[in-house]
């Protein structure tokens, strides 16, 4: 793993890049994974568990799901590399160190009357770009004789060619149909845009702007960035932050698109937008810190493990505090499970969801002060006393987002979570115990609820997150970064454990 780095990549998120030079025909890297036969492969996509386009094809009836690394290797019309044998990638060409590692997809794709459905489009930019990545009958046959010729074909496309004519008559159509229910599913849910908007009131121009409540803690070059839950403030990851930085740790607390402002803001706010908040956030951080824990609440949470799975390059650690995967918890109505069949964003924000008794605390102090400020009607101070539908459904589609990529999130993680939470059953983190690839530590509290950053038991928390820091940072002796550094090229990875 010394020969290859996975950082950022000018093509699709990350990428994985030379650290060496390779010469033409030198093997680059065995891709690994699981292997899975084609009903494994359906089964898991349709639960939601990867993405359709995540899984190797090596033979007639089987896939690999590759792991945190394989699955890092970006798409190009003029690839560098290619697969031949099994799952062996190897140098097309001379590779000078410091290049992006790609493969041609569509070289390991044998056509097949459900090939298609895994069309997509394509933005490699080079000079020979096809346009849309799909199977083998989308490549001329000139490319596809030229790989043969070098032996750049998987075994079980070369032992058995296909009639690509055929394919091409075949698959002609049912790409355009594909093409056609996209374009029409792609113009319902714009509809909806537009009906949410009208329902929504006054466009954002219109509305007053929000004030921005972040901060930033300054100290060593070790950082934090902490998150803060949906319909939540900066202001509740305070007191965690100020344990941070009192250790020295410069801590980040940035304020997500939509919040601290009023409910229509939250209402029109998307994933992405949260999503590009905390990202901003990050950047800024890797300007002053060369060692980066990213940490979150609730909602905040999961966008911590969405930055991990996306900026492998920035991120060293993750802190996960009552992650929410689902609303499932004791406080949640037994009708609120019928809102999981809503899926359009004006649908949802007919229904409002507000924040009930206990309200995330069993300290009646401190949930008597959380109550006083949530309906203080200051959304700035504990956030807004209702969520908009909108703003929930909107969670549930970054839930989704990150359920199919936790398998590239290759860095140490800390799991904080209730055992009586009132929001997020316990299930949540054994869903992510049985998919985070990573080395993962819990701790499981027995007298909190929901907001563990502001209940009975934070103390505790603190300790725990500030020993977790200290480890992935080196300065506790054991460097647990060793799994994720961006000094150094990514190591094999561990096998995840439990550390309680």
């Amino acid at each position: 793993m010394t020969d290859i780095a996975v950082k950022r990549s000018g093509l699709h998120g990350a990428g994985v890049f030379a650290t060496r030079d390779f010469k033409r025909g030198e093997v680059v890297y065995h891709m690994g994974g699981r292997q899975i036969s084609f009903l494994q492969c359906a089964l898991d996509v349709v639960r939601g568990h990867i993405c359709i386009d995540d899984p190797l094809q090596i033979g007639r009836n089987r896939y690999i799901d590759l792991d945190a690394v394989s699955i890092r290797f970006n798409h190009s019309c003029a690839a560098n590399a290619a697969l031949r044998g099994e799952s062996e990638l190897f140098a097309l060409t001379d590779i000078p160190q410091g290049a992006e590692i790609t493969f041609d997809y569509a070289m390991t794709v044998r056509p097949s009357f459900y090939s298609w459905l895994w069309d997509m489009p394509c933005a490699c930019g080079s000079a020979s770009c096809r346009g849309r990545i799909g199977d083998l009958s989308t490549v001329a046959d000139a490319q596809i004789e030229r790989y043969r010729s070098v032996g750049a074909l998987q075994d079980y496309i070369a032992s058995s060619p296909a009639n690509l004519a055929v394919w091409r008559a075949v698959g002609g159509p049912l790409r355009a149909t594909s093409a056609f229910v996209q374009s029409a599913w792609t113009s319902f849910v714009d509809w909806g845009g537009r009906m949410g908007a009208k329902i929504t009131g006054p466009a954002a121009g219109l509305r007053a702007p929000i004030v921005d409540h972040a901060y930033v803690l300054p100290g060593g070059r070790v950082g934090v960035l902490l998150i803060h839950g949906l319909s939540g403030t900066p202001n509740e990851m305070r007191e965690v932050a100020n344990s941070f930085a009192a250790k020295g740790y410069t801590v980040s607390c940035p304020q997500l698109a939509g919040h601290c402002g009023t409910f229509d803001d939250l209402k029109v706010s998307t994933w992405q937008e949260w999503a590009a908040s905390a990202e901003a956030a990050l950047i800024d951080l890797q300007k002053t810190c060369d060692t980066i824990v990213v940490g979150g609440l609730s909602t905040g949470a999961i966008l911590s493990l969405h930055l991990a799975a996306k900026c492998p390059d920035a991120v060293d650690g993750v802190i996960l505090y009552a992650p929410t995967l689902w609303l499932n918890g004791w406080v949640v109505p037994p009708h609120a499970y019928l809102f999981r069949i809503v899926l359009q964003k004006w649908v949802a924000n007919i229904f409002d969801h507000p924040d009930l008794p206990p309200h995330g605390i069993k300290d009646p102090e401190i949930r008597a002060r959380v109550a006083s400020a949530i309906h203080s009607g200051d959304g700035s101070i504990a956030g807004l006393p209702v969520t908009p539908g909108g703003a929930v459904l909107e969670q549930r589609w970054l839930v989704n987002s990150v359920r199919q990529r936790l398998k590239l999130v290759t860095q140490p993680t800390l799991i904080v979570h209730p055992r009586e939470d009132d929001y997020a059953d316990l299930n949540n983190i054994a869903y992510l115990l049985r998919h985070l690839p990573c080395e993962v530590e819990t701790l499981t509290l027995n007298d909190s609820y929901h907001i563990v950053t502001s209940d009975r038991q934070k103390d505790r928390v603190f300790a725990r997150s500030l020993a977790f820091i200290a480890r992935v940072s080196g300065e506790a002796g054991e460097d647990v970064s060793g799994i994720h550094s961006r000094a150094q090229a990514l190591r094999p990875l561990r096998p995840a454990r439990l550390i309680s």
